[in-house]
């Protein structure tokens, strides 16, 4: 018992002395440089989408640029020794700002893109292969709704063949065969 004791005094102080710390600060002094190479490459990122740039080396010149000379920034003007001020705020803004800027970047991407896109033009020669092309478009029902108006043709009909249990072929233990045959009643362009 009086082993015990000592044993718990003993590490108990020792805890008490490892919590102890030295009163030196540690410095991390990379916050400039990491927080002003994020703002570089945000700013790389935004400006040639914002200016309507969606090429691809576009999108990853301008960020690495921006990246290498904010960061070359972040160093010399807020991580030499002395000029420790406002490190830590940049760093939060340029990493607070990471995700508007890659939102921003495909919105105006997808934008551009999508205004540049023309679907395919079909030539059609003649009244036949104009009619062909919009029954070909309605789908495959007896009734046709099309561009040009209602219309009826011979519907679309497939086959198929499985095995599905049945409630009573499953007491038996046994598969049931079955037949299906579909057909298509209605379709069109909408």
């Amino acid at each position: 018992m009086v082993l015990a004791v000592i044993l718990s005094l003993s590490a108990s102080s020792r805890a008490a002395h490892a919590q102890q710390l030295p009163s030196e600060t540690i410095r991390a002094t990379p916050k400039g440089t990491i927080g002003l190479g994020l703002m570089g490459a945000e700013l790389g990122l935004i400006i040639p989408s914002a200016a309507g740039l969606t090429d691809v080396w576009a999108l990853t010149v301008f960020p690495v640029v921006g990246a290498t000379g904010g960061a070359l920034a972040g160093y010399f003007a807020l991580d030499k020794p002395g000029r420790e001020k406002g490190s830590v705020a940049v760093l939060v803004v340029g990493l607070a700002g990471v995700i508007p800027a890659i939102l921003v970047t495909v919105k105006g991407v997808r934008e551009e893109r999508q205004n540049a896109y023309e679907p395919p033009t079909i030539e059609i020669r003649s009244e036949k292969e104009q009619r062909a092309l919009e029954l070909a478009e309605a789908g495959p029902g007896l009734l046709r709704r099309s561009r040009s108006g209602l219309r009826v043709s011979m519907p679309g009909v497939s086959f198929s063949r499985g095995a599905v249990t049945d409630a009573e072929t499953a007491r038996l233990g046994g598969l049931k065969d079955r037949r299906e045959m579909r057909l298509s009643l209605a379709s069109g362009v909408f």
